[in-house]
């Protein structure tokens, strides 16, 4: 391409005499060129940024580590810990726990406790450690085989197929209803199922293979529907969202896959309630039994209104349990509210305290009729029908 142009007299001139002339020419001769050229630029400079800034904020990695050398501290007024660890590797890491925990929080550590650190990589190449939590598995799984060990001793075969059954229940929570309600399924529908064969097995395995655990577990499904209903009504009648603790926000940001809070907190008073209706389903069936193998003569309704009696003394201490163990798992959602709020309506209008007043009422609501529905489904097969 030529460097000259055409002026306006028609003679050809030697090019631009100056430099603003010199880009303006340059500008229009070359502009496909020089614009896939700063485009090309542009994005070798972002990918090179992004790069550097990728290697600079690294994934924070855990380790467990054991503690070999402590120090206990104290400054205006505050406890802390600097120790030195060292993990399985051999690596040694010190840490200051004023830098780990907030203040106020109080733990106790000794030379030989297991640790749980966090190593942040910084841009300089350098590590910064963190001390996370106790290293705990060892002392819950002798909590558990204490447990273990008390169910069989008193329990004998029934307290080992108990056992049995709470592996079942785990494996049924952990292997099929997390993963569902994980995976977008409907929180609700999945309880329902993963509940009633919870129930089917650990009943049968936990009392026998009989007529009459079979009729113990249609009473608890009776129950447990109860439950699904009620829940479903006194949620939507007290406008609750489902995001009423920080935990059920947090599951709602950080899960795409939750999408309806409300569901999830239905699903969860249908798992707490189950339990309890096992207990009392059974009771009145055995009681039922008992009584026919005592006089087989008994009528249905005899055996109803008798058993009845006896259902209602275990309905009197089974809610007031129920209520207790409720109120003890929200303790500290309690007391913050309670601390802050100028009367009871004002404490009982959070959103916290309600779902778990709306969860209290819903359990011993269908507690109660659980127990006529059990002592029913207990009274049809009668007399020499059912096995002992």
């Amino acid at each position: 391409m030529s460097n000259h142009v055409v002026g306006n007299s028609g003679e050809e001139s030697a090019g631009p005499e100056t430099w603003f002339d010199l880009k303006m020419t340059d500008m229009v001769n070359y502009k496909p060129m020089k614009t896939r050229g700063i485009i090309f630029c542009f994005f070798l400079f972002m990918f090179s940024a992004t790069s550097v800034f990728a290697q600079e904020i690294t994934e924070p990695k855990e380790v467990k580590a054991t503690i070999i050398n402590i120090q206990d501290q104290e400054s205006d007024g505050k406890h802390f810990y600097k120790f030195e660890s060292k993990s399985s590797f051999g690596e040694v890491f010190k840490v200051d726990t004023s830098d780990s925990y907030p203040d106020g929080l109080y733990i106790t550590l000794k030379k030989g406790d297991r640790v749980l650190l966090r190593i942040v990589e910084n841009s300089d190449g350098t590590q910064t450690t963190y001390f996370d939590d106790k290293v705990r598995t060892g002392s819950l799984m002798s909590l558990f085989f204490i447990f273990a060990a008390i169910a069989i001793v008193i329990g004998f075969f029934r307290g080992l197929f108990s056992l049995i059954g709470l592996a079942f229940t785990l494996f049924v929570l952990f292997w099929f209803l997390f993963p569902q309600i994980l995976a977008g399924r409907d929180p609700i529908l999945m309880t329902v199922l993963a509940s009633i064969v919870i129930l089917f097995v650990n009943i049968h395995l936990s009392h026998g293979l009989r007529v009459r655990t079979f009729f113990s577990f249609l009473g608890t499904v009776a129950g447990l529907f109860v439950v699904v209903i009620l829940s479903y009504i006194f949620t939507h009648v007290s406008s609750l969202s489902g995001v009423g603790t920080e935990e059920s926000t947090l599951l709602l940001w950080e899960v795409e896959t939750i999408k309806d809070p409300v569901a999830l907190f239905i699903a969860a008073v249908i798992l707490g309630t189950v339990g309890v209706l096992d207990d009392v389903a059974v009771t009145q069936s055995e009681v039922v039994g008992e009584m026919l193998d005592v006089d087989p003569t008994l009528s249905r309704k005899d055996l109803f209104f008798r058993a009845m009696r006896i259902g209602r003394h275990h309905i009197a201490s089974t809610v007031n349990t129920l209520v207790l163990v409720y109120a003890g798992a929200a303790l500290p959602i309690f007391l913050i509210y309670f601390s802050s709020s100028s009367d009871v309506g004002t404490f009982l209008n959070n959103q916290a305290v309600a779902e778990e007043f709306v969860r209290t009422i819903v359990g011993t609501i269908s507690l109660m009729l659980t127990v006529p529905f059990a002592t029913a489904f207990a009274t049809i097969p009668r007399g020499k029908h059912i096995k002992k």
